[in-house]
């Protein structure tokens, strides 16, 4: 006998407030908590999920709830504001709040119309600000006013991300200000966090992250009714329909569907191959032309329908998601973007502190030979990798011989050292703070950089992680100079480090060296780096810059070797300059080092040409015989 009809949602969407097939997870308790609470230190909520999880099924019950409790909930969705500005965002986000605040005796619509523009030199923001502070928060009689605000991932297409969570980070700090203690925001969207907060001016660490979860079998009760017109066991049915969805919940109202409109399961010892039998005929065979709900096809078109500077980054997430469909489920790191980035497109879900595939139908659709071609798909036309300076860990490794403490022409009045300091504050602030948009996409060539000071050839030291570049002086009180100039043991460390976690993520790396002589193990630095010429592609994925100081710098040694005139690595991959010729410009020399002629007089630097125009010379035979 076949079913015609049942009671679950098979459309997607929200589901409706009284939908029986609703189901609680424990990020229900923890969002009305969050919302309920008088006293959290918090003032914001992020529920960041894949597409058809729930988020906004969540939204809408947690509203209902807290409405019924003596709370103002207003719910915008920032796909209806359409393609605004900076400028606009901050009155329509007004303008939907107060359309649905009620406050007896005030049109708080035509309010705000009237006092929007009598400051119009003050910021937008500051704006949205007083009017929620001063003509909603201290009017309203209700304990709280909770804003949810969903698809949040548009204010990344917009390029709204920054400013507006800058924004809520600034009010989630003001714990002086009373009456903003009866407000809370809840953002829901699918977007990693990395997305929400491309600038270094900012870091999400501003409120509460609410996961969503799976479905459990102790939890789905209320999808068992829909069952028992189909089977005598609906809760061994629902126990193998949870087996191929994994909880996921849209998969699972599908599935179930599925089954309250199929035949009458006669024998309750056939109910997995009936189960079986369904899922695989109605669901993963042929599945690009049954998903009429494009479920799946959201999930694929997250890896494909990429912008072409996003392809090198979906390429590593595919090959993290590889090694945990072959091989086993891996321990989440929360500063991995490839991590995040599996969570959010769906594939994979994050148990017990660690990642692995969602459910078994992602696993059969998803399936290797799905992985290959998605990769043969990306690689098409996808720009050469390290062709620009972007996304690269960098290594800063700083002379502290004995030498240091000299002063020369070079440095005027200062000691090598104290020159040096200034100059490396320099250059740590440039490279953290140079970014380039493409796109719409922000790239930068690192958040952090890895500082070690080199001298003895046994004591290491560091490594100082350094985010901001005033940290600088600090680090040069602490590190005085020392001895001698080895450096083949932390050149070694640095290297392995990123052979260890760089490499293997598809990221590039600059280590940069600064010296004031040649080194006391020279042989072993040289040996350092044609065991690393052995473990790339290329020049393009390493650049070792050594930057000298002083007099005693044998320059014409360094840029036989920067040049690669004497062969004596398979690729060019170091790169020499002076300190004091370059000052801000270090961008311009990790960039010459991406330039595919290696000996192209373009790139060689003006002090070389003036200095040594022997040496220009023999570049441009050089140049005149690979032609």
């Amino acid at each position: 006998m076949l079913n015609s009809d049942s009671i679950y949602q098979t459309e997607g969407g929200t589901l409706p407030r009284d939908a029986p097939t609703y189901v609680e997870r424990e990020a229900d308790g923890q969002l009305y908590q969050f919302a309920r609470s008088l006293t959290g230190n918090s003032r914001v909520c992020f529920v960041l999920a894949p597409r058809q999880t729930g988020k906004t099924s969540l939204m809408v019950r947690t509203a209902n709830c807290l409405s019924e409790e003596n709370l103002v909930c207003v719910r915008i969705n920032i796909h209806e504001l359409g393609g605004i500005e900076e400028r606009q965002l901050w009155f329509s986000l007004l303008s939907e709040i107060c359309r649905q605040v009620p406050l007896p005796e005030v049109n708080l619509p035509q309010q705000l119309e009237e006092v929007w523009n009598r400051q119009p030199d003050l910021a937008p923001a500051l704006r949205f600000k007083n009017f929620l502070i001063k003509e909603i928060l201290e009017k309203i009689a209700a304990e709280k006013l909770v804003i949810f605000i969903d698809e949040i991932q548009d204010l990344v297409d917009l390029n709204l991300q920054n400013v507006f969570i800058g924004f809520i980070r600034s009010l989630s700090d003001q714990k002086n200000e009373p009456r903003l203690n009866k407000v809370a925001f809840v953002l829901l969207g699918v977007a990693k966090p990395s997305d929400l907060m491309t600038s270094s001016s900012y870091a999400l660490n501003l409120g509460d992250r609410i996961e969503l979860g799976r479905l459990t079998p102790e939890a789905c009760k209320p999808l068992r009714p829909g069952l028992e017109k189909v089977t005598t066991a609906p809760a061994r049915t629902l126990e193998r329909i949870l087996y191929w969805t994994g909880g996921q919940p849209f998969l699972t109202q599908i599935v179930c569907h599925l089954v309250a409109t199929g035949n009458n399961i006669e024998d309750g010892a056939q109910i997995e191959t009936h189960v079986d039998a369904l899922v695989t005929q109605k669901i993963i065979i042929d599945w690009r032309r049954q998903d009429r709900q494009s479920h799946l096809q959201e999930i694929e078109n997250w890896f494909t329908k990429v912008e072409s500077s996003r392809k090198s980054e979906k390429l590593k997430t595919l090959r993290l998601y590889r090694e945990i469909l072959t091989q086993s489920p891996i321990d989440f790191r929360q500063n991995d973007p490839r991590h995040w980035d599996l969570l959010i497109s769906g594939l994979v879900a994050k148990d017990d502190g660690q990642l692995q595939v969602a459910n078994q139908i992602y696993a059969q659709v998803f399936d290797r030979n799905w992985i290959n071609k998605t990769e043969t798909l990306l690689e098409d036309n996808m720009p050469e990798p390290f062709s620009t300076i972007y996304d690269r860990d960098v290594f800063m490794l700083i002379d502290q011989s004995a030498s240091m403490r000299l002063k020369d022409a070079d440095t005027g009045n200062q000691t090598r050292y104290g020159y040096l300091e200034e100059v490396i504050m320099g250059h740590l602030f440039t490279i953290l703070s140079e970014q380039n948009k493409e796109n719409n996409v922000i790239k930068k060539i690192c958040d952090e950089v890895t500082v070690y000071f080199f001298s003895s050839k046994r004591n290491i030291e560091g490594p100082h992680l350094v985010k901001d570049a005033m940290r600088v002086r600090s680090l040069f009180l602490e590190n005085p100079p020392r001895m001698k100039t080895f450096i083949a043991p932390t050149l070694e460390k640095c290297i392995d480090t990123w052979l260890q976690t760089g490499k293997p993520a598809n990221r590039g790396a600059f280590f940069i060296i600064y010296t004031d002589g040649l080194f006391d193990d020279e042989g072993e630095f040289m040996e350092c780096i044609s065991k690393t010429c052995e473990k790339i592609d290329g020049h393009k994925e390493v650049t070792f810059l050594v930057l000298g100081l002083g007099q005693e710098i044998d320059k014409e040694k360094f840029l036989e070797l920067d040049f690669n005139t004497n062969k004596a690595l398979p690729f060019k991959v170091l790169v020499f300059d002076l300190v004091n010729e370059i000052e801000e410009e270090i961008i311009k020399c990790l960039q010459r080092q991406l330039k595919d002629d290696p000996a192209d007089e373009s790139v060689v630097p003006e002090w070389v040409k003036r200095e040594f125009p022997g040496f220009v010379e023999k570049l441009k035979k050089v140049r005149s015989q690979n032609a």
